[in-house]
């Protein structure tokens, strides 16, 4: 019996060798034989470069879903780019029957349909501008794999700063009459304290997608609305006097010994300020132990600056506390972004920095995209953003700057990120970064699961003045367009 295998074994391998040289003396194949269900998978689809388009082509990465039957490049080509002739070069786990392209799409006002078999060395491009499919035969016939085939490509701008005029809406709390406003952030929470013709009203919201809970503020004080500052446990105002007054409620107010010419920002569980004396000195609500007052240098702004905006990135270890422009004591306007540790004062940006001298400029910590120029991917970075603001002749800018190194230097922004016409012209507002939560069904599948929500950061700009002084009754909600896609990774 055993000799009985042996032979039989010997026999099928002769069968096997016969046939290979056959199929080799007639048309120079090997021939396979299988019924596995790979063996009309695709491993790999690339596009060739072509004369038309400036686009590096076969650098786009594409993805190939086997379970849902779908080929596609995560990251969009530009906009623009010409995707009605192009070149692929695809790859099989195993050789394969045939493989073949089904097209349909426009042209001339009329639907055309085409079918195109590929070869490596066909000549023959292909139209993407509508629906495609590939279908791939397995070498011995009885495998059929097809995969929806999508050149993607933008249709707008993805890195468009966008500020949908249809998201605007008015200041909470506000009447017809507002005259002051101030909006910050307090922990988990956003306050926005308005006055109108009469009285004071101080809203809040935990979600700036929700409505705000709008409450009377009554104090024994008059506050400075345009000093609302908050820091980690309370929330200060001064008063019309300069006295610094504190709640860790917003009902409640205490007063403190504090006088102030002005608040420069809250830090951690502090709030930082400006003495009113003859001599200006840093100042501090609660003092540290190691507390040392120091006057304020001469090309120290006294008001006026941006927001004192704290953020926590790639670039710190510790928070870092930032702010540009402002008025220096004898009135002239400064082109420098100051820099607060949690101990010490510096200027951060270089000799030449490139931003201009501003008084009331808008600062956001916000993002960025970098986009290779090879293969498209973009990949999100940490940046500053400059808005609006008033040059030293009062004229308003309307130029937005960009800091990728943390205000050492800055740049005009691209011009995708610069302001539409129809956001004013304004300085003074306040940016308030807010996560909007985004969901969608069947997001591409380039993880274990599914993202099907994520968290897109918005900017929201609150009030602002124009360059006579009105206050605007306005909050604006910006975003980068390309954060609001599905996320793969």
């Amino acid at each position: 019996m055993h000799n009985k295998y042996i032979l039989a074994i010997i026999a099928l391998l002769a069968l096997v060798v016969c046939s290979c040289k056959d199929n080799k003396d007639k048309d120079d194949e090997v021939v396979y034989y299988s019924t596995s269900t790979t063996d009309a998978l695709v491993t790999s689809f690339r596009l060739k470069n072509d004369t038309k388009n400036s686009t590096k082509l076969d650098s786009v990465h594409f993805t190939i879903d086997p379970v849902r039957g779908k080929i596609y490049n995560v990251d969009s080509l530009p906009v623009g780019t010409d995707v009605s002739h192009l070149l692929t070069t695809l790859s099989f786990s195993t050789p394969i029957k045939e493989a073949k392209f089904y097209l349909t799409y426009s042209k001339s006002g009329a639907v055309t349909r085409d079918t195109i078999t590929y070869r490596s060395t066909s000549t023959d491009s292909l139209n993407f501008t509508g629906s495609a499919r590939l279908e791939v035969s397995s070498y011995d016939g009885t495998v059929v794999r097809n995969y929806e085939v999508h050149v993607n490509v933008h249709k707008t701008q993805p890195d468009t700063l966008n500020w949908p005029l249809s998201a605007r809406c008015d200041l909470p709390g506000a009447k017809d009459d507002v005259v002051a406003q101030r909006t910050e952030r307090w922990n988990n929470m956003v306050i926005c304290l308005v006055q109108n013709s009469d009285g004071y009203k101080i809203s809040v919201s935990n979600d700036l997608t929700d409505d705000w809970s709008v409450y009377e503020l009554n104090t024994d004080f008059t506050p400075d609305v345009n000093s609302l500052t908050t820091c980690d446990n309370m929330v200060c105002l001064l008063d019309t006097d300069g006295y610094l007054h504190t709640s860790s409620d917003l009902q409640s107010w205490t007063k403190t010994d504090v006088r102030w010419h002005s608040i420069i920002g809250g830090y951690d569980t502090r709030v930082l300020g400006i003495t009113a004396d003859d001599t200006p000195m840093f100042d501090e609500y609660p003092r540290r132990e190691e507390f040392s007052a120091q006057s304020i240098p001469a090309d120290f702004p006294t008001h006026g600056t941006s927001q004192l905006v704290t953020a926590v990135n790639s670039w710190t270890v510790a928070q870092q506390a930032v702010m540009v422009g402002g008025v220096l004591a004898d009135g002239s306007l400064t082109d420098k972004t100051w820099g607060y540790d949690g101990n010490s004062w510096a200027v951060i940006s270089n000799i030449e920095n490139g931003l201009p001298a501003l008084r009331d400029a808008i600062l956001v910590s916000y993002f960025t995209y970098s986009v290779n120029s090879i293969n498209y991917k973009a990949t999100l970075q940490d940046a500053w953003l400059v808005m609006g603001g008033f040059y030293a002749d009062g004229t308003p800018n309307r130029t937005t700057y960009i800091s990728k190194n943390q205000g050492i230097t800055w740049t005009s922004a691209s011009s995708t990120m610069q302001w539409p016409s129809h956001i004013p012209s304004m300085g003074g507002a306040q940016a308030i970064i807010d996560n909007r939560k985004f969901t969608a069904n069947g997001a591409p599948r380039r993880v274990s699961k599914p993202i099907t929500e994520w968290d897109v950061p918005h900017i929201y700009l609150f009030g602002g003045r124009t360059a006579s002084g009105e206050l605007l009754n306005n909050v604006w909600c910006g975003v980068i367009t390309r954060m609001t896609y599905k996320p793969v990774f």
